[in-house]
């Protein structure tokens, strides 16, 4: 009785502390535009609508500052898929090309299935696809000062025009990164 007993308040006293270590957390990661310097290559975008400025909607090749981690997505482009495995009839595979980079001093976890997802123009999520070829991945452990990039792929209605790309680094819901993907941002 007094070996449960035991366990029991074990068991309690882990669980207090990983609810306080997610209660603790002082630092926001409001998402924040970082500004670069121009460079030669002029990146192309397309403005944010006015009703999105509100919403903090970032633009493809915008890096975004949230805490300690700095996001950009790079790119956007369509895969067909292969002999063995292709897009559904009325679908494409949209994969888009993300850079993280951890200015912080300690090593960050990245998860691709609990940070990153997308939204067509009508507010539906889209579903993460595996079978596409992509470049690198979006899961492990960043170090600190360390970057990371890789390839995203979603399976989005060959009619949607418009998604929204959701980076949201806290699990615990402390801010997004959203950005705009228009069909004439997107390659191939």
């Amino acid at each position: 009785m007094r070996r449960v007993s035991l366990l029991s308040l074990v068991s309690i006293i882990i669980l207090l502390f990983f609810i306080l270590m997610a209660l603790g957390s002082n630092e926001s990661t409001e998402p924040q535009k970082v500004e670069r310097p121009e460079t030669e290559e002029t990146a192309v975008s397309t403005p944010v609508p006015e009703s999105a400025v509100n919403q903090q909607l970032f633009n493809m090749g915008d890096t975004v500052s949230m805490g300690n981690l700095e996001v950009t997505l790079n790119s956007a482009r369509w895969d067909g898929g292969s002999q063995f495995m292709q897009p559904c009839e009325g679908e494409w595979w949209l994969v888009l090309d993300v850079t993280i980079e951890n200015k912080g001093d300690e090593a960050v976890a990245i998860s691709s299935l609990l940070m990153f997802s997308l939204y067509d123009e009508d507010a539906y999520s889209c579903d993460m696809e595996f079978f596409a070829e992509t470049k690198g991945n979006l899961d492990g452990e960043v170090g600190a000062g360390r970057k990371m990039r890789g390839e995203i792929a979603f399976s989005v209605d060959e009619n949607q025009k418009q998604w929204e790309f959701i980076f949201d680094p806290n699990i615990f819901g402390f801010g997004q990164a959203i950005y705009l993907v228009n069909v004439e941002d997107v390659s191939g």
